[in-house]
C-alpha cells in the first residue's frame, strides 16, 4: 500500500513571488536575443545579408523548438516522478546564462558558431518555461489562477522593458556596414543579457518550493526507464483529459503565430517598415508596457469572464494587428499593428497558461506541462521556418507576415471546440484511476 504523503505546507505570496520572479529574469531573453536586438545583430552583422540572415535565424529557431518538442514530455515524466522540478528548472536557468553570454564571441562571419550557441540558449529557455509552467497548479486555484498567471507574464513584461533600455545604447550600431566600434559595443549585449538574467533568477531557487512528491524507483528502474513508462501510462490515459487535448491542440497552431511574430517582429520592423534601432529601442519599451498592461489586465478578465473567451478575444487582436502589419508603408501605421501586438502577446500566452493549469491534474503537473512543450513546440519550428522561407522566395518580408495569420485563424477555429467547464472537471480525475 502506497503511503500517504505528508500534508504540504500553505502556499505563501513569498512562494507565488518566487514563481513570478522566473518571468523577470526570462523575458530579458525572449524580449532582448530573440526579438529586439540580437536578432538584427545576427542578421546584419554575423551573417552580413538581410535575406539570407532572416532564413538563419528561422532555422535556428525552428532546430531548437524541435529538440525542445522532442524532449519536454519525457523530461516533465522525469521531473514529476523524481520529485525535482526544481533541479530541472535550474539546469535551463544555468544553460540560458551560460551560453546567452557565449555570444560573445560569436563576431561577423561566424554564423555557425552564433546559430550553434543561440540554439542551445534557447532550449534552456524554452525548457524553462516548461518546468515554471508546471508550478502554477500547485501554487493557485480556480479563483486565482489567471491573475496570477497575469501578474507574472505582467513583472516578466517590465523586466523586459528594463533590460531593453540597458542594452539599447549598444545597440544603435547595429546596421549593414557597421564600424569595428560600433560591433564591439553591440556584441556585449549578450553579456548584459546573461548577467541580468543570473542575478534576476536567484528568487526564484530562493523561495518556489518544490511541491512535487518523490516516488522510489522500482528495482532496476532508472529514472530515464521510468519516465518513458510513465509517460506512455499518461498517453494511454489521455483519453480521459479531452479537452485538455483539445486545448493543446489549438494552441499548438495559435501559439505558432505567436512565437513567429516576436521571433520577427525587429526584423520586420528594420528590413521592410524601415525602423532604426533608436526606433526599435523606444518601441519595445512602449510594447513591454502595453503588454504588462494587457497580461495583467486580461489575467483578471479572464477570472470573471473565464479563460476561454479572454483567448478569443486576444486571437481577434492578433489577427488585426498581422493585418495591418501587412497593410502597413509608414512607422506611423506600425506603430498601431506594434501596440495591439502588445496587447495580445501579453493576454493570451498567460491566459493559455492559466486554463492549461486548471485542466491539469496537479500530481502529474510536469508531465502534463510537457504535453504543453509538445503543443507550443511540435508545430513552432513551421511559423519561423515559413516566415524565413517566404521571405528568400519573395525576396520580401510582406507575404510571410500575411501568411501568420493563418495559425491565429485555424487556432480560434479549433479553440472553440473546448469545453472550459468540463476540463476543469476532468482535471479532477486521478490520472491512476482505473478506467
Amino acid at each position: 500500500m502506497t503511503p500517504t504523503p505528508p500534508p504540504q505546507p500553505p502556499v505563501t505570496k513569498k512562494e507565488i513571488a518566487g514563481w513570478c520572479f522566473y518571468d523577470v529574469a526570462d523575458s530579458t531573453f525572449t524580449t532582448v536575443i530573440i526579438t529586439a536586438f540580437y536578432a538584427n545583430f545576427f542578421k546584419d552583422i554575423v551573417v552580413g545579408d538581410s535575406t539570407q540572415g532572416t532564413y538563419l535565424w528561422g532555422i535556428a529557431t525552428s532546430i531548437s523548438e524541435v529538440v525542445v518538442a522532442l524532449t519536454a514530455p519525457i523530461l516533465g515524466a522525469i521531473a514529476d516522478f523524481s520529485g525535482s522540478r526544481k533541479k530541472f528548472l535550474g539546469i535551463c536557468a544555468l544553460t540560458i546564462t551560460f551560453f546567452t553570454g557565449a555570444l560573445w564571441f560569436a563576431g561577423p562571419g561566424q554564423v555557425t558558431l552564433a546559430m550553434g550557441l543561440f540554439i542551445i540558449a534557447n532550449l534552456g529557455f524554452a525548457g524553462g518555461g516548461i518546468f515554471i509552467d508546471s508550478f502554477l497548479p500547485g501554487i493557485s486555484t480556480n479563483e486565482n489562477a489567471g491573475r496570477i498567471s497575469g501578474i507574472k507574464w505582467a513583472l516578466g513584461y517590465l523586466s523586459g522593458l528594463i533590460c531593453v533600455a540597458l542594452c539599447g545604447p549598444l545597440a544603435q550600431g547595429i546596421k549593414p556596414n557597421a564600424t569595428p566600434e560600433d560591433i564591439s559595443k553591440a556584441s556585449l549585449i549578450p553579456i548584459v543579457v546573461a548577467v541580468y538574467y543570473g542575478l534576476a533568477v536567484i528568487p526564484t531557487f530562493l523561495f518556489l518550493r518544490d511541491r512535487s512528491e518523490a516516488k522510489p524507483l522500482p528495482a532496476g528502474e532508472n529514472y530515464l526507464t521510468v519516465g518513458f513508462k510513465q509517460l506512455r501510462k499518461t498517453f494511454s490515459q489521455i483519453k480521459r483529459y479531452r479537452e485538455l487535448v483539445k486545448l493543446l491542440i489549438a494552441f499548438l497552431v495559435y501559439n505558432d503565430g505567436v512565437v513567429t511574430v516576436i521571433i520577427f517582429a525587429a526584423i520586420y520592423a528594420v528590413d521592410t517598415i524601415g525602423f532604426t534601432q533608436g526606433d526599435i529601442t523606444f518601441m519595445f519599451i512602449v510594447l513591454n508596457v502595453v503588454a504588462a498592461a494587457g497580461a495583467f489586465l486580461f489575467g483578471s478578465i479572464a477570472d470573471k469572464i473565464g479563460q476561454k473567451r479572454t483567448i478569443f478575444i486576444s486571437l481577434f487582436i492578433w489577427i488585426i494587428a498581422v493585418f495591418i502589419a501587412w497593410r502597413a508603408h509608414d512607422k506611423t501605421t506600425f506603430w498601431v499593428a506594434a501596440t495591439l501586438v502588445g496587447i495580445g502577446m501579453g493576454s493570451c500566452q498567460s491566459v493559455t497558461r492559466s486554463l492549461l493549469a486548471l485542466f491539469t491534474p496537479k500530481q502529474n503537473a510536469a508531465e502534463f506541462f510537457g504535453f504543453l512543450g509538445i503543443a507550443g513546440k511540435a508545430l513552432a519550428f513551421l511559423g519561423p521556418f515559413v516566415f524565413g522561407s517566404l521571405t528568400k522566395a519573395f525576396n520580401s518580408q510582406r507575404p510571410a507576415i500575411l501568411a501568420i495569420s493563418v495559425f491565429f485563424v485555424v487556432g480560434a477555429i479549433l479553440l472553440a471546440f473546448v469545453n472550459e467547464q468540463k476540463g476543469k472537471a476532468e482535471a479532477l480525475i486521478p490520472v491512476d484511476a482505473e478506467a
